[in-house]
């Protein structure tokens, strides 16, 4: 029984992060909207001359999510039973095309199952989800239908925390009032934030200094009484050093082990821009 894995590009994952002779990995690109170009979020995207271009960019900017049919070009050349895992729905319409690929491919091969999961997530929250469907098929130990109901929960219980210093995309698309921007840039202000538990964003803490914000970030894993065998992903938008910062401090608080670093793609980027932090867990 071999599976495939299919996810969209905000899980900072590529092609070859992941290798397995139980399953296929594949990534279906976003693409992004920047001085009134639309660039792809695939694979060989050059987040360093994206994220220059972001900052010479004068329109708004924008994201928009992959066809249906990018999503069932994948399903049907994938194997029998295939686990499709989208960006929170909360913040992308990428689920909805996800799902409706599934019902047009499932329509047309009955024999396939397919799962399309919404993370309630991005970035490296659904690189825990992905990593974690990886380990339940190795095992060969689980039904489709039992990784299905271990997935879900895994979805549920996965937090993530991100750090930004640069909050530009996040004014130019509304998400913050340019006023907050500007005192917390002066005050040097170093804002946490992470999803809600149901999909959305919110402000978890302000800091001042980034060494004290990389403190607080890594606090939030004992939020979730960690073992220290528990999975923990990093993304960085080219900020590999601070990334390492926070995976020697989660190391010291906690004896955790199982980090992973990984650089940002394209939307990820876009969201949290350059020197960028993330953090699933």
């Amino acid at each position: 029984m071999k599976y495939t894995i299919i996810a969209d590009s905000s899980c900072d994952l590529k092609s070859n992060d992941i290798r397995s002779s139980k399953l296929n990995f594949e990534t279906v690109p976003l693409s992004i909207i920047i001085n009134d170009k639309n660039v792809a979020d695939d694979e060989t995207l050059d987040t360093k001359e994206f994220v220059k271009s972001m900052k010479t960019n004068q329109s708004k900017p924008a994201t928009a999510c992959p066809s249906p049919e990018a999503f069932a070009e994948k399903m049907r050349k994938g194997n029998e039973f295939i686990f499709c895992v989208t960006i929170t729905s909360k913040l992308s319409g990428t689920y909805n095309s996800a799902r409706l690929a599934a019902e047009t491919v499932l329509k047309e091969d009955p024999k396939k199952k397919i799962f399309v999961l919404d993370s309630q997530s991005a970035s490296s929250g659904m690189v825990l989800i992905i990593f974690e469907l990886v380990r339940l098929i190795e095992s060969e130990q689980y039904s489709f239908k039992e990784i299905i109901e271990k997935i879900s929960k895994v979805r549920s219980d996965t937090r993530v925390r991100f750090l930004l210093q640069d909050f530009g995309n996040l004014i130019k698309t509304g998400r913050m009032s340019k006023a907050k921007a500007i005192i917390a840039s002066a005050l040097n202000f170093k804002l946490i934030c992470g999803d809600n538990g149901e999909g959305e964003i919110k402000q978890c803490a302000r800091v001042m200094g980034m060494k004290k914000a990389l403190n607080v970030l890594s606090d939030f894993v004992k939020d979730k009484k960690a073992a220290k065998d528990i999975p923990i992903s990093i993304s960085h938008c080219h900020n590999e050093e601070d990334a390492i910062f926070l995976k020697s401090l989660i190391y010291s608080k906690f004896g955790i082990e199982n980090i992973k670093i990984f650089p940002m793609r394209g939307l990820a980027s876009f969201y949290a821009n350059d020197k960028g932090i993330l953090m699933g867990y």
